[in-house]
């Protein structure tokens, strides 16, 4: 049976939240240096909000260590966010070092290449981490019946 956990309603509470400022930002797209970065930045966001709210959802049928859960859970929102906000720094200053696709024929200062390349990479790994620790967190409902 699914009930809601404390951090359950946590991770339902940020995702809906990050997919509003998703909705917002699409509306924001033809304003900024790099409309298809922005592009990229608001299906970011809105698809982390969505798997954030659905780990919300299952989080009772996560098993692990307290260390590893908080870890999971809260891992899983920062490496989302980070992503997120360099995918949209990005799209206001032209970095396209990091994502060279969305950022074909743009350009940014050194500072702002370097802050993005580390905030992509940063939440890059730690949503890896967390994803890969509530995969095996779930393991034990495979054995279920």
């Amino acid at each position: 049976m699914i009930e809601l956990t404390q951090i359950g309603a946590q991770l339902i509470f940020i995702g809906i939240v990050f997919f509003l400022i998703g909705l917002i930002q699409g509306a924001l797209i033809p304003v900024v240096k790099n409309s298809r970065m922005a592009l990229s930045g608001h299906l970011t966001a809105v698809q982390c909000a969505m798997a954030l709210a659905i780990f919300g959802v299952i989080w009772s049928l996560v098993e692990l260590p307290l260390f590893w859960e908080t870890v999971a859970a809260y891992g899983s929102v920062f490496g989302f966010i980070l992503i997120w906000l360099g995918i949209t720094i990005a799209s206001i200053t032209g970095a396209s070092k990091a994502l060279p696709i969305a950022g074909a024929g743009f350009s940014a200062n050194v500072n702002a290449e370097f802050t993005v390349k580390v905030m992509v990479r940063t939440g890059s790994l730690l949503s890896l981490l967390a994803c890969t620790l509530l995969a095996f967190g779930l393991l034990p409902i495979l054995g279920q019946s």
